[in-house]
């Protein structure tokens, strides 16, 4: 059985490069980079879609059930950026890094505030 998913309390720095690794596997893969809620602040993250399954390997190497891993994590639809495997592939030619590519939405590793807000404010 697997461990329960808790929310996150920090950022993870390795989590944008793990993202290479599915990819890298999986014509199916889709790269989802953005904030999820770890309690008392936003933390921005990344983990790989396939379907209605979550795979994060900084949590588990197994695939998590979708709603389950969005639940736990506070994912809202309106603070994440999905890419294809082929979006994905490109931006990393184009910027040289795994992540994130959304430097409005993604400009922070941590946030006390919604990161939505500083986003509107622009």
């Amino acid at each position: 059985m697997s461990k329960k998913i808790e929310p996150r309390t920090e950022h993870k720095p390795g989590c944008f490069d793990v993202t290479l690794e599915i990819a890298s596997e999986n014509h199916e893969a889709v790269i989802v980079q953005g904030w999820i809620y770890g309690r008392s602040q936003w933390i921005l993250h990344a983990w790989c879609e396939f379907g209605d399954d979550v795979v994060d390997l900084t949590e588990r190497r197994e695939p998590i059930p979708r709603s389950e891993y969005y639940q736990a994590m506070g994912v809202e639809e309106e603070r994440i950026r999905r890419y294809s495997r082929l979006d994905f592939f490109t931006l990393l030619t184009e910027h040289g890094h795994f992540g994130p590519f959304d430097k409005e939405l993604c400009f922070a590793e941590t946030s006390s505030d919604d990161p939505l807000t500083r986003v509107q404010l622009k």
